[in-house]
């Protein structure tokens, strides 16, 4: 039976709630609504992997028909992936919207009465502070870049994100004015940064025969390969390995703006971010910069010690 002989049966009450309606056109339904929204192809892409999770799991429990859809299915599947599979508390929140979502949907469209992922609990995630190379690993990944040091340079002096940086084209690129311009894939909104002048004489000498910049990287699963490389490097030279990637560069950039002076309102700017929230992760470098600048002020009696005022108090004499 085709979708849409499916969809008017449930809409003329052919079939009832909690019927026999495949799990399968529910599922379908929902994507084909997705993808007439106007969100970016990455965003697409990663609802299509979780769906895809969700079907395995469901094949799996020989899961066929709306209505054997219950809450301890669906709080089993939370838990076998975080136990088993071992995602995040994050990615597990994400999954935990998405079948939410996806049941709602079938709420409002009659495939079932009421939505069985309500009661699904949002997990705890532990807020860690980004990750970002220090001056030293810096150094080492550009000794050690290889045909990647283009891309790293890019990384490092733009802070996009490795699949903007992947895609640029020259023609986003205007030397002259000293300005890049790009559509982010995860968002789907403009962005216009400055390029500094390290960059730009950088990409003045640099030079390939296609339209975009790094061809040979345009793809998640091609730049698997810098992934496994920044790790191989920090590994091999004794540093911290963990945790790290194309995205510690975005990491670095934004980290090194804060710490040199940079307001949060202007690293927003610089990240596309459509939140202050997003940006705010970075807020903990400025206060340690700013208790820095506490205690770089030196005013006062030359005989202040480590013990305070008191020393000095003690010394003067009663008019």
């Amino acid at each position: 039976m085709r979708l849409g002989e499916i969809v008017r049966k449930i809409e003329t009450g052919q079939f009832s709630l909690y019927s026999d309606a495949p799990l399968s056109s529910l599922i379908k339904h929902f994507q084909e609504t997705l993808q007439a929204e106007d969100y970016s192809d990455s965003y697409h892409r990663r609802l299509g992997n979780r769906i895809n999770n969700f079907n395995r799991y469901f094949n799996r429990e020989k899961i066929l028909k709306v209505k054997q859809i219950d809450y301890p299915l669906l709080d089993n599947y939370i838990t076998g992936r975080m136990n088993s599979d071992k995602i995040a508390g994050k990615t597990a929140n994400m999954e935990i919207d998405l079948l939410k979502r996806l049941f709602e949907f079938g709420v409002k469209h009659k495939y079932l009465m009421e939505n069985p992922a309500k009661e699904l609990k949002r997990k705890k995630v532990s807020k860690k502070e980004p990750r970002y190379f220090t001056h030293e690993e810096i150094d080492v990944l550009f000794e050690n870049a290889g045909e990647y040091e283009p891309f790293f340079m890019v990384l490092l002096h733009t802070g996009l994100r490795a699949s903007d940086a992947g895609n640029l084209r020259w023609s986003d690129i205007n030397l002259e004015q000293g300005l890049l311009r790009v559509i982010q894939e995860k968002t789907n909104s403009r962005l216009t940064l400055p390029i500094n002048d390290s960059l730009r004489n950088y990409l003045l000498d640099f030079g390939t025969d296609s339209a975009k910049l790094f061809p040979s990287l345009d793809t998640d699963k091609k730049r698997e390969k810098v992934r496994r490389r920044i790790k191989k490097i920090l590994k091999d030279e004794g540093y911290l390995y963990e945790r790290v990637g194309c995205h510690t560069f975005r990491h670095t950039f934004v980290s090194h703006l804060v710490i040199n002076g940079a307001s949060i309102y202007d690293v927003q700017k610089l990240l596309g971010h459509t939140s202050i929230i997003m940006t705010q992760r970075y807020a903990h470098l400025r206060a340690k910069e700013t208790r820095r600048a506490v205690d770089l002020i030196d005013f006062g009696p030359k005989n202040v010690t480590n013990s305070g005022l008191r020393t000095v108090v003690n010394e003067r004499k009663p008019l």
